[in-house]
């Protein structure tokens, strides 16, 4: 199971169901966002009882071909310093949608899909091994991360 793939592209896409939801369905939003970040959550299991702390290797490794002509790959693991690294992003993701649960007033859907894009691509810093990967996570970060501040 591709648990580094799901640990990143299902908060994506969870922010994007919420962002669906709208403005109107405040409600619906929350709950998508909640449950998204449980999962995700949840999704953290395997990966903290599936990891080997005797070995310096990577583990978890997914490795493709992303864009072949310049010898990218979508290339993903993780070792001992990143594996405490998504746990704590994956544990703080409820905490944040339940502690905006009332206090986020207005644009509740685009705070709570800014914030689970951002969740997803964060876990994607964390799990890159190749170095354009990293570059694109962590620059898309940068635009959740930007919405979420200044909301």
């Amino acid at each position: 199971m591709p648990v580094l793939s799901l640990l990143i592209w299902i908060p994506i896409l969870g922010g994007l169901a919420v962002l669906w939801a709208g403005e109107q369905r405040r409600g619906q939003a929350r709950w998508i966002a909640l449950l998204v970040s449980l999962v995700t959550l949840a999704l953290c299991v395997p990966l903290y009882t599936g990891f080997d702390p005797g070995s310096a290797a990577m583990q978890f490794q997914e490795n493709r071909s992303w864009i072949s002509v310049f010898k990218v790959r979508y290339h993903l693991g993780v070792d001992g310093f990143s594996v405490p690294l998504i746990l704590l992003t994956a544990f703080f993701g409820p905490l944040v949608v339940i502690a905006a649960w009332d206090s986020v007033r207005d644009k509740v859907h685009q705070y709570l899909a800014s914030f689970l894009v951002m969740e997803g691509l964060m876990i994607g810093v964390f799990a890159a091994v190749d170095g354009l990967l990293f570059y694109v996570f962590f620059e898309a970060m940068l635009i959740p991360m930007f919405l979420v501040i200044g909301m």
